[in-house]
């Protein structure tokens, strides 16, 4: 083990060691010592702690993430009972960020947590991203002069990264100045806020995933996995796509319904859950079910335009989570 000066877990006391060992011996078994140690080594940042995000937050603690930042600034309603992981009784009312980073804690004591109670927009998504990075704004927006067709693809990059920290023994890009280590999970709702956050990650050549629409959905077998340039079936993630071609530069192509498959030169190089499954929205189900007086039911309250299913949802945050594991631990996706 003295070969591998990279893997901060190896300064813990002794006593510590042991105990981390026997909370994710599950982890080592399937990933290996190896592949444990790199989990602790990196650190996750998920934007959004929501529907998705708190479901992606989740895992990467229980896979032995060693370092999460959660970014949100919404608090819990009793609303998100359907679909958010940290919404208990007990828990109306308080911060997503602050409850949810209880939770990890209470999960992994030794975790190394942060959580900004911010809301990202689009004109404050470097100064907030740096933070959660663990870097300086001026170094992240130097990022937006980045060319797209420069950057790798996702796994491309991700493997980059791995030779970096542990081949060549580097703590922070060379051509960008920032942490190595970093792995980011997009899961906002404001389209222009997520674009931002999206384009300016991507050029920073930071590993991405960002995820698509679940509302509306049931089925969670339709949830896939795919570069934005061609995700069917997502308003979202057409939306994403829609801004970030008319604003941010990226290339034109074929509606997703007209090609089957992107060439290189569209495509985006940034992945992203979405699913193909059509939307249901409340007005239509409303057309078809019997009245809520015809139920008796009474005082019924305003329904959103599409319901959410914890079982879409859920899966779509652990799609997303397990692509930024299989990264961090060098298996391919």
């Amino acid at each position: 083990m003295a070969s591998y000066p990279d893997f901060a877990f190896l300064q813990l006391p002794p006593s510590v060691q042991q105990e981390q060992l026997e909370r994710f011996k599950g982890i080592c078994a399937l990933y290996g010592f190896e592949g444990f140690l790199r989990l602790q080594n990196a650190h996750g940042v998920v934007l959004g702690n929501g529907g998705v995000g708190s479901w992606i937050a989740e895992s990467l603690c229980r896979t032995g993430v060693g370092a999460i930042t959660l970014l949100d600034f919404d608090t819990i309603e009793l609303s998100n009972s359907n679909r958010q992981l940290h919404t208990l009784s007990t828990t109306i009312g308080a911060g997503k960020a602050q409850t949810l980073g209880a939770r990890l804690c209470a999960i992994n004591p030794y975790l190394k947590l942060k959580t900004l109670e911010v809301q990202l927009t689009k004109d404050n998504v470097a100064q907030h991203l740096a933070q959660a990075l663990g870097t300086s704004t001026e170094k992240l927006l130097a990022c937006r002069a980045t060319p797209l067709e420069t950057i790798a693809e996702p796994q491309v990059l991700a493997q980059q990264r791995l030779k970096a920290l542990y081949e060549e023994h580097l703590t922070v890009c060379p051509q960008t100045g920032l942490p190595l280590n970093v792995y980011v999970a997009e899961a906002i709702d404001d389209l222009f806020a997520k674009a931002s956050a999206v384009d300016l990650l991507h050029r920073a050549q930071i590993p991405l995933v960002t995820s698509g629409g679940a509302g509306g959905r049931i089925d969670p077998s339709r949830v896939r996995l795919g570069d934005v340039s061609s995700a069917k079936g997502d308003q979202l993630i057409k939306r994403l796509r829609t801004e970030l071609r008319r604003n941010y530069g990226y290339p034109k192509g074929a509606d997703d319904a007209q090609k089957k498959a992107k060439p290189s030169s569209e495509r985006f190089n940034i992945w992203c859950s979405y699913s193909d499954e059509k939307p249901l929205r409340a007005h239509d189900r409303a057309l078809s079910d019997r009245t809520p007086d015809e139920l008796g039911l009474e005082a019924t309250p305003s329904l959103p335009a599409f319901g959410a299913s914890v079982t879409v949802t859920a899966t779509a945050g652990l799609l997303l989570a397990s692509v930024i594991i299989r990264w961090i631990v060098g298996e391919r996706v």
